[in-house]
């Protein structure tokens, strides 16, 4: 809290600094101690996340490895334990009671052992500590992890205004927006999210992307510029020449994919057939990756580098420490699940489904039969057999195979080679009560731990990952509950980093399954035009593929092509 007291004070004194002569306080001091003020403000836990995972694979210490895992995993089971604490909270009866006791002891248990391994790392790793407790990043810190291509957006929404300031390795601006203030922000967003999401004209379940029998939900351009013109405009001279543009958003941003911000003034009628097709998207112009802090571009280049030699030359000297190991055997280009079987028609042919509590079982566990209910996706079983046929020498897994168990089990230990990682599926989002978010896979004929036809949130978190690149094909992946103004990229993307991802791409709303085929087919075929070390290259596959889908005349609407978001490395 006293951070972020901090932030605002500093930012205020920055708005007032106006042309104030130079001296102690010169407005360029203010704007560099705001710059770091503004990161303190803006902490979030798939940020937390990446300086957790990035600390342990930069220790390279076995005996941490060992208590970070377990440290990791007794928060899982903590977290899993207040879940159940919440649901029997209010049970009066004597099997509630006793329920409830037993999750209460085993929670204290549980806390104790977590607060013990707290204090040895502190004792033995204190590098460590250091690590996942992250520091701001000054304006000269943060110009020195960029590279020669890339731009920095940092975007920081107050209920007064909005602050914004752009980075490259050679130049720095900022600007303050005092007619976009929180609520003008949540407002713009909430209008635009409208003709983009499931809140478009046919209720919270359905999603309106394919716009069947229905006309297609005017996108207002005028809101889209607006945005583009008062959040990036003013400070876009700093990224004259730049191919990649990182940005770095809150509060309703989170929820809104920067693709779809128009960069020039809307002329006609927004309904008129050819307003989208004319129109001049911010992702022409720059591939787009996000991040959840400022900070995680340090633990994405100078930690999670299995060769040192591609550590950032702005990198810290961290004495005792060595980038993570790359796991042993071949690396694997790809390990791809998707397509599960399941029996109910494909009537929308979206990848959208219930929130995860309403396929929830009795207890922990998913109810197979509802799962099996859920709509068949035909689109994710010809992505899959065509990523199969570009990597034949992976491992994918279709239908049958696509179960819990094989991602957890039988190949965990492929998982943990490959080089892209994909699953193509429905995406549920977190319930109002103790479901988590997660992945449906084809259901068993009874649910087990081992199971369920359901990779939650914090299941996924304990895969053991090398991926520059993991694919989230599903719906509403970005965020926990998917709502706007809600903690950005929690859930499934924070797990995914949590297992040793160093980019996610995730998904802001219920997706045409047939777009979303011909998105992520393009973008694998732009990958391989590309060598690995390409700058910003799995940014630039990702604006490939949004290209290729607006090819179609038919998906011209950014519903169908602008709701994938790249989170992490841009490659």
């Amino acid at each position: 809290m006293r951070r972020l007291f901090g932030a605002l004070a500093a930012i205020g004194l920055l708005a007032l600094a106006g042309a104030a002569p130079a001296g102690p306080d010169t407005p360029e001091k203010l704007r560099a101690e705001a710059f770091e003020a503004a990161q303190w403000a803006i902490a979030s836990d798939a940020a937390d996340a990446l300086a957790r995972v990035s600390a342990r694979f930069a220790q390279g210490d076995d005996a941490l490895g060992r208590l970070a895992e377990e440290r990791e995993a007794l928060i899982v089971r903590r977290d899993r334990l207040e879940r159940v604490l919440e649901r029997f909270y209010a049970a009066d009866d004597p099997a509630g009671f006793e329920a409830r006791t037993l999750a209460r002891t085993d929670w204290e248990a549980a806390t104790a052992r977590l607060q013990a391994v707290d204090a040895e790392i502190e004792a033995r790793f204190p590098a460590y500590s250091e690590l996942t407790s992250p520091r701001a990043l000054t304006i000269a810190e943060t110009q020195a992890l960029l590279r020669p291509d890339e731009g920095l957006l940092l975007v920081l929404v107050n209920p007064e205004a909005t602050y914004v300031w752009g980075v490259s390795r050679d130049r720095v601006a900022w600007a303050r927006s005092e007619s976009l203030d929180e609520a003008a922000v949540a407002e713009a967003v909430a209008r635009l999210r409208a003709s983009l999401t499931t809140t478009a004209a046919r209720g919270p379940e359905v999603d309106p992307t394919l716009f069947a029998g229905r006309p297609t939900p005017v996108f207002e351009r005028s809101q889209s510029y607006r945005l583009y013109a008062e959040l990036v405009r003013p400070v876009e001279g700093v990224f004259e020449g730049k191919t990649t543009l990182i940005t770095v958003v809150t509060g309703a941003l989170t929820s809104l994919p920067m693709a779809v911000l128009s960069t020039e003034a809307p002329t006609g009628p927004d309904a008129g057939p050819d307003a989208l097709t004319s129109t001049s998207w911010l992702v022409d112009r720059y591939a787009l990756a996000s991040l959840p802090s400022v900070s995680s571009l340090r633990s994405l280049r100078c930690y999670l580098v299995a060769d040192p030699a591609q550590r950032s030359a702005g990198c810290p000297d961290m004495p005792g420490t060595h980038a993570r190991q790359a796991p042993a055997g071949p690396s694997l280009r790809l390990a791809a699940f998707g397509a599960p079987l399941l029996t109910g028609a494909p009537v929308e042919e979206v990848r959208g489904a219930p929130r995860a509590d309403d396929v929830m079982g009795d207890g922990q566990l998913a109810d197979v039969g509802k799962l099996k209910a859920l709509p068949y996706l035909r689109g994710s079983r010809v992505e899959l057999e065509t990523l199969k046929a570009r990597y034949p020498d992976s491992v994918v897994r279709i239908g049958a195979e696509a179960t819990e168990h094989a991602v957890r089990s039988l190949d965990a230990e492929a998982l943990s080679r490959a080089r892209f990682v994909v699953f193509s599926t429905h995406g549920l989002t977190a319930g109002s009560t103790a479901a988590e978010p997660g992945l449906v896979m084809t259901p068993p004929d009874a649910a087990t731990e081992d199971d369920d036809g359901y990779l939650s949130a914090s299941e996924a978190a304990q895969l053991k990952l090398d991926a520059e690149f993991v694919v989230l094909s599903a719906c509403n992946t970005a965020a926990s509950d998917g709502r706007p103004g809600g903690e950005g990229l929690s859930g499934l993307a924070r797990a995914f980093f949590y297992a040793g991802a160093r980019s996610v791409m995730v998904s802001h709303w219920e997706v045409s399954d047939a777009a979303t085929t011909a998105l992520i087919t393009a973008t694998f075929a732009d990958l391989d035009d590309h060598a690995a070390t390409d700058p910003g290259v799995r940014a630039r596959a990702l604006q490939a593929g949004m290209r290729a889908v607006r090819a179609e005349r038919r998906w011209a609407h950014p519903a169908y092509w602008a709701a994938f978001t790249l989170v992490g490395e841009p490659g």
